[in-house]
């Protein structure tokens, strides 16, 4: 069966939102005297990257293994760290032209978790806010990726049934296994050269959007559906890699 909409989640996979986060650490750090800190910068940096959620708890939490638990250095961090949450933030160097390739053979959408607010302004800020036809904020419809019920409510918008939309997202809960629950076919978008640490295998692995392109370029060119029902060969979990094996992350 032919895919017909491709979904795409926006935080690491369309843009850059590690660096990003990374120049916020650093920053808050800045701010920070050597004395109230009992490790090294770049461990404390490394520490908040490898947190579930790049926010300021897990900065907070970084910094409190640190030995930073005075309430006044905290706040003085998270001062820093809130200044400017955009801060650093850009686009991935593929992303506007790979989506755009892609919407030649598809109906496009977007469907991300977070406030209505944050994520609106940063769509703005990246200047893609017009660039999908449906846009689908977690807030907006009070349910937030892994549930399924956020992925059909996309479908809905665009009239597409699961088997016909595919999704692509670098988070193996929210992005991943969220889309398989919903029926749809997964792309792990792995930026950054991570190994895989899901439950659910994606169907396919990719390591920019011009690998999904190709994907989809063979996929049209093969005259037939590559995932019987939507899983890859009929096995759930089977996996196909593109820019290399066994290869990774939130919104």
């Amino acid at each position: 069966m032919a895919i017909r909409l491709v979904l795409f989640d926006l935080d690491d996979t369309l843009c850059d939102h590690r660096s990003s986060f990374r120049l916020r650490v650093e920053a808050a750090l800045a701010a920070l005297p050597d004395e109230v800190l009992s490790l090294e910068r770049d461990a404390i940096v490394a520490l908040a990257l490898a947190q579930p959620s790049h926010t300021w708890e897990g900065v907070q939490r970084a910094l409190e293994v640190a030995g930073c638990t005075d309430p006044a250095w905290l706040e003085r961090a998270s001062a820093i760290y809130a200044r400017d949450r955009f801060f650093g933030l850009s686009l991935f160097p593929d992303s506007v032209a790979a989506v755009r390739a892609i919407q030649r053979r598809a109906l496009t959408g977007l469907v991300t978790n977070g406030p209505s607010a944050i994520q609106r302004a940063k769509l703005a800020r990246l200047a893609i806010e017009r660039m999908f036809p449906i846009v689908v904020v977690s807030e907006e419809i009070g349910v937030a990726k892994p549930d399924p019920a956020i992925f059909h409510h996309a479908l809905r918008l665009a009239g597409v049934r699961p088997e016909e939309a595919l999704y692509v997202g670098d988070h193996p809960v929210n992005d991943v296994a969220g889309a398989q629950r919903a029926g749809l076919t997964s792309v792990w978008c792995n930026r950054y050269g991570q190994a895989w640490q899901g439950d659910v295998e994606p169907h396919f692995k990719v390591a920019s959007l011009w690998d999904l392109y190709r994907v989809l370029e063979e996929w049209a060119s093969s005259g037939s559906a590559l995932f019987p029902g939507g899983i890859l060969g009929g096995k759930r979990g089977a996996a196909r890699s593109r820019g290399g094996d066994d290869d990774r992350s939130d919104g």
